[in-house]
């Protein structure tokens, strides 16, 4: 009779093979992946404007999904538990169909970011308030759809983990598709409404995959899970527990820290977001997948190898598009030696749900840890070097490699004492980072000659763990005059000796934004991108030139820096200076760092905030001149770039006024952006590049500029005729129109990398390099 019964489970009139079963609940996990892992771009990307473009947005917003994720897991384990499968069908879909009235997703209104305090924490309540409940219910269905696939009658139904691998393509497919397709080609609005249709269907898949599953339920398996005693499986302990976080941790960690390392130096833009995450998702599907494409064993090396490149790639490496392609792919070894390890220790499928749970909450904590945690303790990121050896242990202590404790212990004591050395090298020796790299270097080879050795993992973790400190131990030991960071970046004051005395230099991230010479009577210089003859100089004089009312001239600069550009007030001139950080604010008021704005602005107005609320306060018809200059590192915030932008400061301007952009970048064509900006609003513009500064003052201290000035076409062409460095600039066709509904970072890059903008010659005659 038990053959019989089992035949009509696997025919029933609702299911009439396997393929069908695994057909359905594998295209209802795929679809909800898609929908679960698009939102989190576009969301982010709604919400950047109010935050002013930081990465912190990103990170923030991660673990703000990876806590909701959390919620969906525990949800789905606790209904799984305590209710029949009719009755979770039934409970599932009422908790789906709270999520349309959050339709078609928005931002919250009423909502305005506080200007200093915890940012992080308003933008994770703002999250909740906007996308919360349909997020949450979605983030429920993995977990749920594999739990009742385990209650078929499939012949894989007790081992149903294989569905998570498809969770992951689809999430991974969802989030390659978005800057191909949706981002390029999908105003926001267009999106949230597909979305919305999205949503929609997949209430119908999931409740007919439940129906479906229900009506082909295996009747020789109750309706509750096993317990480890009725199934054989091991029974929990907190060791397995901790290690199940810890392996979960690590990659999620890592992936935020990867993401502030690349969007700190490009932008912060959904297409930089999604890279680290694709990876994160590709390697749960490698390590997920019924084949095993490769074990933790055959990784062991290239795993420590790549937390080596890691460390070198981060702070090394001075090309930056070849440390993030070095960075991305050591973070993708590292990420899938971490999750193949997490794998091999699954449970059974009778504590499934609580696998993912532990699994989840160790994503979570890294996303605490990174973005809300590490920027209040550490002043830099301390905690991407942290991670990187902590994944040496975990990896490490797997692993039973030596023969005996005695062995273990003389290569413990090996490793210390050579570190030992190091340190002494590094901090009492005072030994320059290039020696420290090489003594590493050798110690490395050594341990590559080693490898078919028993002890190989103790020396790979010594070779890791010194490069560590070869790292980290400079970062700890630097020249630093300050070290802050905050919720939009972190900053950094040197000092350096020169042939002009003390020179303190300003760092956003790894790029340098200013200088100032410490020498009385030399304080007062401005330097960098705005020494006297550069770009913002230049700028300066023809709107001032053009200006119907000189002698009360009023100036908006939105980007405060170190300050120096209040070097170029007058006493009759009206400056206004904005600034989202409060951190960069302190600095450049506080004279033990930058004394620019005590010994030359005359009002010192300066107004915290982004830019763009802030600039509503501005009064109409009131600026001859608004520069633009909001840099975070090479980043550059969209939203204070694009068409809206562009509407408010030219409904700011006086008659006549101009707008100067500073485009500097060294992976983005800016320049584009600004042009096709400044034609869709019938206005002209003018480029600029300075590189030959040999013959200036302070000359070493003069940064290369590149720069775009808008106004009306008699404007410009009185800007070319009076300086003929001014030329138009035909942008790349790669560079579409940007709007607070439409910005595409892929663009610039591709037009930054095929050089194919063109600036004209004044004179039709000359020839351009």
């Amino acid at each position: 009779m038990a053959n019989i019964d089992i035949g009509l489970d696997q025919k029933s009139l609702y299911g009439s093979s396997r393929w069908s079963l695994v057909g359905v609940f594998t295209a209802s996990i795929f679809l909800s992946a898609v929908l679960l892992f698009s939102v989190q771009p576009m969301f982010s990307k709604l919400v950047l404007p109010l935050l002013g473009g930081s990465s912190s947005v990103w990170n923030t917003a991660m673990v703000f999904f990876q806590g909701t994720l959390l919620a969906g897991y525990i949800y789905a384990h606790l209904i799984s538990k305590y209710f029949g499968l009719m009755t979770q069908i039934i409970i599932h879909a009422f908790v789906l169909l709270v999520g349309c009235f959050f339709l078609p997703l928005s931002i919250a209104s009423g909502w305005t970011p506080p200007e200093t305090g915890p940012q992080a924490f308003w933008l994770i309540a703002l999250f909740a308030v906007s996308v919360g409940a349909p997020f949450f219910a979605i983030s429920a269905n993995a977990p749920l759809l594999q739990r009742w696939f385990s209650r078929t009658s499939d012949k894989n139904a007790d081992d149903p983990y294989f569905l998570y691998a498809a969770s992951n393509a689809g999430s991974l497919l969802s989030l390659c598709l978005y800057p191909i397709l949706f981002e390029p080609f999908l105003r926001l609005q267009e999106q949230t409404s597909l979305w919305s249709m999205g949503y929609l269907v997949l209430i119908v898949v999931i409740v007919s995959s439940g129906w479906f599953g229900y009506k082909n339920k295996s009747t020789l398996k109750s309706s509750y899970p096993a317990t480890d005693g009725e199934t054989g499986a091991a029974t929990r302990s907190l060791s397995e527990v901790l290690v199940w976080v810890a392996l979960a941790f690590i990659p999620s960690s890592l992936m935020l820290g990867v993401t502030s390392h690349i969007t700190v130096n490009i932008a912060s833009a959904p297409f930089l977001w999604i890279m680290p995450l694709a990876l994160y998702l590709l390697t749960f599907i490698f390590a997920f997948s019924k084949r095993t494409l490769v074990t933790s064993k055959q990784l062991r090396f290239v795993y420590y190898l790549s937390i080596c490149a890691a460390l070198w790639a981060g702070f090394f490496v001075e090309n930056i598009l070849l440390s993030i392609v070095i960075t991305l792919v050591c973070y993708f070894i590292i990420a899938l030696g971490c999750h193949i390890r997490l794998v091999g220790k699954r449970p059974h499928v009778s504590r499934l749900t609580e696998f993912y749970i532990w699994m989840s909450l160790g994503g979570v904590l890294g996303g605490i840890f990174n973005a809300l945690l590490a920027p209040l303790i550490f002043p830099t990121i301390y905690e991407y070097v942290i991670v990187l050896v902590l994944a040496l242990f975990i990896y490490f202590k797997a692993d039973k490699s030596f023969s005996s404790q005695r062995a273990f212990n003389r290569e413990l004591l090996r490793i210390i004492f050579i570190t030992v050395l190091m340190f002494t090298g590094l901090v009492i020796a005072k030994l320059p980072l290039s020696v420290s790299v090489f003594v590493t270097g050798i110690y490395f080879v050594y341990g590559l000659r080693k490898l078919s050795e028993e002890k190989n993992i103790s020396l790979a973790l010594g070779v890791s763990l010194i490069y560590s400190l070869t790292v980290l131990v400079p970062m700890m030991n630097s020249d630093a005059v300050l070290r802050d960071r905050s919720f939009f970046g972190i900053i950094h004051v040197e000092a350096d000796e020169g042939e002009y005395g003390v020179v303190h230099k300003f760092l956003h991230g790894d790029t340098i934004h200013n200088y100032q010479l410490q020498t009385d009577g030399l304080k007062t210089v401005p330097l960098a991108y705005y020494s006297r003859g550069n770009t913002f100089d230049l700028g300066l004089q023809f709107a001032r030139s053009m200006s119907s009312d000189p002698a009360n001239f009023s100036v908006s600069m939105i980007g405060l820096g170190a300050g120096a550009m209040s070097c170029y007030e007058k006493a009759t001139d009206n400056w206004t200076y904005f600034e989202i950080d409060p951190a960069v604010v302190e600095m450049a008021t506080n004279s033990d760092y930058f004394s620019y704005m005590q010994d030359c602005s005359y009002n010192s107005d300066v107004r915290i905030g982004d830019a763009r609320l802030k600039f509503q306060d501005v009064q109409k018809n009131s600026q001859d001149y608004i520069i633009v200059d909001a840099f975070s590192s090479d980043s550059i915030p969209a939203h204070l770039v694009n068409k809206e932008a562009l509407e408010l400061y030219r409904s700011r301007l006086k008659p006549g006024g101009l707008i100067f952009f500073h485009t500097s970048n060294r992976v983005l064509d800016v320049s584009s952006v600004v042009v096709n900006l400044a034609e869709n609003a019938n206005l002209d513009s003018r480029f600029i590049k300075l590189r030959d500064f040999e013959d200036y003052p302070y000359s070493k201290y003069v940064a290369p500029s590149d720069a775009v000035i808008v106004g009306s076409a008699k404007q410009m062409e009185a800007l070319s005729e009076s300086d003929e460095k001014w030329r138009r600039y035909i942008a790349s066709p790669d560079v579409g129109l940007w709007s607070d509904d439409y910005s595409h970072i892929l663009g610039t890059l591709k037009a930054s990398y095929k050089k194919n903008a063109q600036i004209l010659p004044n004179n039709p005659d000359e020839i351009l390099e």
